[in-house]
């Protein structure tokens, strides 16, 4: 029997994390399936790091913060809970061996309509499975939790190694950093030694791979780069110290 869920209005809640970024999370969904969205406010356009699971609009969440900027909305990654919302944007960018998105296929919500693949994740993250339903309220009341599936998107471009994000007084940089997905990328800042890291690292959390050996090399390139607050997928922020103690703690365990 689906459950009747009330309507989570506004569907993202946001948060100041300092230095002209704000963090947009959609707190009606399952915790395992909630993931960060990076808001970057720029002189001349603005930036988004991940677009969530697209379950609720992204768009009216990042257009109260950008005052009318063009915004260039990338992907660090094709799983299904980064990549939601970036249909709802005209700039879409991300690697382009990350291309299909999302990948490997869509979120649904009924749990009886979950993928083995995702009860799988489930299980090797540690998190309990929804008993009926992934979610605690609905976007609006016309919402259809059984027919609702990861909307489907292309990028209008793709971001290489070095490619830079020039918002005007302030510049990022693509770093290719494989091994969560085969084109997952981080964006870094060197003049503030400020990193999005998507899914290549965090913290509180046990970490997932598809290549070990490129996963070990992304996290050592890490590691090396003079970190200062990391901004990840999911979860707090954290620092440099703690991001390379959390590397080091990563490699031990991929043996």
């Amino acid at each position: 029997m689906i459950p009747e869920l009330p309507v989570g209005h506004p569907w993202f809640a946001a948060e100041d994390a300092g230095s002209g970024i704000a963090r947009l999370f959609e707190p009606y969904v399952d915790p395992f399936l909630e993931s960060n969205v990076w808001h970057v406010s720029g002189a001349e356009r603005d930036l988004v790091v991940d677009t969530a699971n697209g379950i609720g609009p992204l768009r009216p969440a990042v257009e109260a913060l950008s005052d009318g900027k063009p915004v260039v909305a990338i992907a660090t990654h094709a799983h299904f809970d980064h990549v939601g919302g970036l249909h709802e944007f005209d700039d879409r960018r991300c690697h382009r061996l990350d291309a299909e998105m999302p990948a490997p296929a869509g979120l649904r919500l009924m749990r009886e309509a979950f993928p083995d693949w995702l009860v799988e994740d489930f299980a090797w993250y540690g998190s309990p499975l929804p008993e009926v339903v992934a979610l605690s309220a609905v976007p609006d009341a016309s919402f259809d939790v059984t027919a609702w599936t990861t909307p489907p998107t292309e990028a209008t471009s793709f971001l290489d190694e070095g490619d830079a994000i020039d918002l005007g007084d302030r510049s990022f940089v693509a770093l290719h950093t494989p091994g969560h997905t085969d084109g997952s990328i981080c964006l870094w800042e060197e003049a503030s030694g400020m990193i999005f890291t998507g899914d290549a690292i965090y913290v509180d959390a046990r970490l997932g791979w598809e290549d070990p050996e490129a996963f070990a090399a992304s996290l050592v390139r890490l590691r090396d780069l003079d970190i200062r607050i990391a901004h990840s997928g999911h979860g707090r922020s954290f620092e440099g110290a703690e991001l390379r103690d959390a590397v080091d703690a990563a490699l031990r365990g991929l043996g």
